[in-house]
């Protein structure tokens, strides 16, 4: 039979635009009837006219209001739904018509008329078409006759729910009951027609266009299919897996399994859903260099005003269970502590709170693909964690900048509210209510009070991450003469010149990088690692992401061979966490090309001693203090000469840093930059 909704979709299409174009001749003939003081074109003058009424017509019903519950509305939301759509015609067309300076050409007696007449002449034949034309098909001989085939105990279920359908297109012709001979008897109605022993013979010389099969699997459906279909019978096969739960659900494929998908709470398209993602995408990058210039401008703020990261995340909980981090500006001075109730802000932060702009970083969540602009409520790690039904249920959908939660309070507010009527039109609504909201300085935004709490430990954590290493400095004490001065100096403004040159040449490469890497593993495609640098000042070190977003979890991917040598060396040869993309990013080094940023900011040079975790600094014994006596490099002699061929098992990574820092001259960084180009080149000892 095809889609039932589409179908009949298809039919108010059809009489839509009949309705449009009766009504413009009719409009034209009663503008002829009025009294008028020049004289009416001819109706071909007004051709073109109906020509924009008709397209207009197709833009707004597949732009706009494009919508499959014809079948299903009442009255009162036909009227609705036909105004809405003449009204927005009219207005397309005068809109087309302004544009294209030939208002001044057409009536506006006959653009009144025209809409008064489409309203109702549409509206009526909308209503016709469902009350009268429909039913009188399915009782006609052009409908389908349909013949349901099944047992005594399952007939009720069978007929409750064909009885209770909006379709129109076919007319139960009578039943086969396969358990039981009642040929020629009436059940609720319906005539019995044959029995198991007679089936095929008497529905060989029925009228019959299709057969319905709910058998249990112990008559052998697909036995009476066969047979069915060699008669050249249409056959339905009345699936009971499909009611096993009453959200939405459909009969798709998967791979080449035929399967029932049951979708968690939105029953929305496909198409719809990359149409929302298409908004959100082009919307945040047009506000991405909004974005920017925020920053830069906040950034050189809280220089002056203010100590401490200007930016901090939370860590959440978005669509199908994957954890991301929330960003937004700090707020809260550098002095709050977990343990105070009292939540002191910065003087930057009263300015943010006050205009809102503390949750402008979330455009970057919104072009990376974790958040959209309209969702359900971001749900915190702590939440998740206690499982309350009513918010993973949301876990279907990505949370959102803003939604129906930050318009409406109170207990009458259900958390679920969006996923269930969810459509791009209220996303528009929400949009547009929230800017407003946000105007008067009167939005609800995030739980404000939990976003308090994780700003003050994510404050608390900083300034314990910010407290440098500790370790006995006494074991080593770097020669100082003008000789080294000079090369420190020189090395700085080589590492200044260079991280700048690079990050302009190779902006377009980042950009598509960055795509890519969104487009290979979703979320942000930058990655920091946190790691122990010059003086053992920690240090936060820029790379693009290679890893699946889950890597963290080692027990998932890690067999306990590889988990040992993990925890021994830190890294793996061969990870399996690391994806197809990751894998080409590794092997080209291209994943380090953001710690170009790490050295314009001083934490890292061009060439150096590989940057490491604590945990690596203790390997290096007696000499941990003369390892971290030189600044990490973006390169250096172990990672250039044998980059993950020298391990920390033999003990030959820690002697070729060591080396280095003991011969460290501008001449050997220039023949180590020389050979790591090299290296890159040819692929040595990648992993």
């Amino acid at each position: 039979m095809g889609n039932l909704r589409r179908v009949s979709l298809y039919i108010m299409y059809f009489t839509d635009i009949m309705a449009v174009i009766l009504s413009f001749f009719m409009a034209y003939v009663i503008r002829g009837w009025l009294p008028h003081i020049y004289v009416i074109p001819e109706i071909s003058y007004y051709m073109p006219l109906l020509f924009v009424s008709v397209i207009s017509y197709v833009i707004v019903a597949f732009g706009f209001l494009y919508e499959d519950a014809f079948l299903s509305r009442r009255v009162s939301q036909e009227f609705s739904a036909v105004f809405k759509m003449i009204l927005m015609v009219v207005v397309l067309d005068i809109l087309i018509l302004f544009f294209t300076k030939t208002s001044e050409q057409y009536s506006r007696v006959f653009m009144g008329v025209f809409l008064i007449l489409s309203f109702l002449i549409d509206l009526s034949a909308r209503l016709i078409v469902k009350k009268y034309i429909f039913p009188r098909y399915k009782q006609s001989s052009g409908s389908e006759k349909l013949v349901i085939v099944t047992t005594t105990d399952l007939a009720g279920d069978v007929l409750a729910r064909l009885d209770s359908s909006e379709d129109w297109r076919y007319q139960i012709a009578g039943l086969i009951f396969v358990d039981k001979n009642c040929k020629g008897e009436e059940y609720e109605g319906y005539k019995v027609l044959s029995d198991k022993e007679h089936a095929f013979a008497d529905i060989e010389e029925e009228n019959i266009d299709s057969l319905l099969l709910r058998l249990p699997r112990s008559f052998g459906q697909k036995a009476w299919l066969n047979r069915f279909q060699d008669m050249g019978k249409t056959v339905y096969l009345q699936l009971e897996e499909f009611y096993y739960n009453e959200s939405s659900r459909m009969l798709d494929y998967l791979g080449g399994c035929a399967v029932v998908s049951y979708l968690p709470a939105m029953p929305v398209r496909g198409r719809t859903l990359i149409i929302k993602r298409f908004i959100d995408f082009g919307l945040s990058a047009l506000l991405l260099p909004l974005l920017g210039a925020v920053t830069l401008i906040l950034g050189i703020l809280n220089l002056v005003f203010g100590q401490g990261p200007l930016m901090i995340n939370h860590e959440r909980i978005g669509k199908n269970g994957r954890r991301f981090h929330l960003y937004r500006y700090r707020t809260l001075s550098m002095k709050n502590h977990p343990d105070e109730k009292q939540a002191i802000l910065s003087p930057l932060g009263h300015f943010l709170k006050f205009t809102h702009l503390d949750g402008l970083p979330m455009v970057w969540n919104v072009f990376v693909g974790d958040m959209s602009f309209v969702g359900p409520e971001s749900v915190s790690l702590k939440t998740y964690i206690e499982h309350d039904p009513a918010v993973i249920r949301n876990l279907c959908a990505r949370p959102g900048v803003t939604g129906l939660w930050n318009l409406k309070s109170g207990e009458a507010f259900e958390r679920n509210e969006y996923i269930h009527t969810w459509n791009l039109k209220l996303d528009a609504k929400i949009l547009f209510f929230s800017f407003l909201k946000l105007l008067f300085f009167r939005t609800k935004r995030y739980n404000t009070g939990e976003l308090v709490q994780e700003e003050k430990l994510f404050i608390t954590d900083y300034l314990e991450f910010r407290k440098p290493l500790v370790y006995d400095r006494s074991t080593y004490q770097p020669k100082v003469n003008a000789g080294t001065i000079f090369y420190v100096v020189i090395k700085r403004l080589f590492d200044i010149i260079g991280s700048l040159a690079g990050l302009f040449l190779l902006s377009p490469v980042f950009l598509i990088l960055m795509f890519l890497v969104i487009a290979n593993n979703g979320g942000n495609p930058f990655y920091g690692h946190r790691r122990i640098g010059k003086d053992g000042r920690r240090i936060t070190v820029f790379k693009f992401t290679s890893m699946r977003r889950d890597a963290d979890n080692l027990e998932k991917y890690l067999t306990p061979e590889q988990l040992e040598i993990y925890q021994r060396e830190f890294k793996l040869d061969d990870d399996p966490r690391i994806t197809r993309f990751g894998n080409f990013l590794r092997k080209s080094s291209l994943d380090e090309l953001p710690q170009l940023l790490n050295i314009l900011l001083g934490d890292l040079s061009i060439v150096g001693p590989r940057p490491v975790i604590e945990e690596e600094t203790l390997l290096y014994g007696a000499d941990q203090a003369k390892f971290l006596s030189a600044k990490p490099g973006l390169t250096g002699y172990w990672q250039a000469y044998a980059r993950n061929n020298a391990v920390y098992e033999t003990g030959e990574r820690q002697k070729m840093e060591l080396y280095y820092i003991d011969h460290q001259s501008l001449f050997f960084d220039l023949k180590i930059l020389l050979h790591t180009v090299g290296a890159v080149l040819r692929q040595e000892g990648a992993q």
